[in-house]
């Protein structure tokens, strides 16, 4: 390339896109020296590697080594506890057999069916959170007042977790999100880490005992090699708090932003709330939460004439895989109805394909009906406050204005 590309640079946080375009046509697959790491932004060959598990391996060790916060630097006896519990199987970073056996396992608790059956709760929440938001007496934020307490709730009542403890939810989570984010602290991250483990084994306990409706309950119910182990119930409820909220939350901020950019889409939405799942299925190819992921390649391999030497850690470049115009005509525009919009890859390909990708879908489709129908004229009040990470593109918070006339729910 004519210039080197840093993955955690400001310019990049703010605006991943052009720079996403140079490499595809410079240096599809560019190696950083510092931090250490082969970054792949062609559509075919992120696909490739999201779907060559045998290759790229999801176990890419523990967090001492985060290229997304170069500067972290883990406690002694933390990285001593992170190797002691190596062995407990994850869902995000296990590769087959054990990926196969844990997502059997938890995948009955994530059938389209049983999604579709949180809709109408959804609805009552968005509903009433935007209630409130016209109720209130004070500025109004998209992400604190709609956008993150949305997943929240949803996700807590999912767990059979009571309410008061929702905000208890969103701190854990996003100190272990702030954790591993560019310049991101330490301490709440561990405190928090400690704090949702605990929490989770006293409710996995409770619910053995007395087991209830709520996804937990149906998690522990497994018999012999259905039955998921104490720690992999721990760390599976912690991936589906941290990891469905904030990408729940970026996908609705996301999406309102294209919207606040285009008078057009605005009002075809408010003219057709309907319309809401299609700026959804967009704004995760265009702007989508999960930037990039990360692998580590089980031996040498050769991508685009490149070879990548064994045991180094490869980034697929999710957002620049679903903008590349070898496989989108005009990807840099935000068009409803693509024909081929079912092929980007915002949920990951292959093996670890996001199992709660029909929640998300659901609730983010909820928030823009509801906004197109009660909301309509909500607008930016203030400059958004942008997460600090070159893999995860969201907002932390979005002030707006919008007329606080009441319009009845439907």
């Amino acid at each position: 390339m004519s210039h080197d590309f840093d993955l955690n640079s400001p310019e990049n946080i703010a605006d991943p896109y052009p720079s996403y375009a140079r490499l595809r046509t410079e240096a599809p697959i560019y190696h950083s020296a510092d931090p250490d790491l082969w970054i792949i932004s062609r559509y075919d060959d992120v696909r490739a590697v999201l779907r060559d598990p045998d290759r790229f391996s999801s176990d890419v060790g523990g967090l001492e080594s985060d290229p997304f916060n170069p500067g972290l630097e883990m406690p002694r006896w933390l990285t001593g506890l992170l190797s002691r519990i190596s062995a407990v199987r994850v869902l995000l970073t296990s590769d087959p057999p054990d990926h196969t056996i844990l997502r059997r396992k938890v995948s009955r608790a994530f059938t389209p069916r049983r999604m579709a059956a949180w809709e109408p709760r959804i609805r009552e929440v968005t509903t009433r959170l935007v209630d409130d938001m016209l109720a209130a007496d004070h500025p109004a934020d998209l992400v604190h007042d709609l956008a993150a307490p949305l997943p929240t709730t949803v996700i807590a009542e999912l767990l059979g977790v009571p309410t008061e403890r929702n905000d208890d939810f969103k701190r854990w989570s996003d100190n272990l999100i702030n954790g591993l984010l560019t310049g991101g602290p330490r301490i709440p991250m561990v405190r928090s880490a400690i704090a949702i483990s605990w929490f989770f084994l006293r409710t996995i306990r409770r619910r053995r005992r007395d087991p209830g409706e709520d996804l937990i309950s149906l998690l522990i119910t497994g018999e012999g090699d259905e039955a998921l182990s104490q720690w992999e119930l721990i760390t599976f409820c912690i991936l589906l708090l941290a990891a469905g909220l904030e990408t729940t939350t970026n996908l609705i901020a996301n999406a309102m932003l294209a919207i606040f950019d285009r008078p057009v889409l605005r009002q075809q939405l408010c003219a057709n709330p309907e319309l809401a799942a299609a700026v959804v299925a967009e704004t995760l190819r265009f702007d989508n939460p999960a930037q990039g992921l990360m692998r580590v390649t089980r031996t040498e391999v050769t991508l685009s004439d490149i070879t990548i030497p064994a045991g180094a850690y490869v980034i697929p470049l999710i957002g620049s895989a679903n903008r590349d115009p070898d496989r989108w005509a005009d990807p840099d525009e935000f068009l409803l109805h693509r024909p081929n919009l079912g092929e980007h890859l915002a949920f990951g390909s292959g093996i670890h394909y996001c199992i709660g990708n029909a929640l998300a879908r659901i609730e983010a489709t909820a928030a823009l009906e509801e906004i197109a129908r009660r909301l309509p004229d909500m607008a930016p009040a203030g400059t958004p406050t942008r997460i600090t990470s070159p893999v995860l593109r969201g907002l932390r918070s979005q002030p707006i204005t919008f007329t606080r006339t009441k319009i009845p729910a439907r």
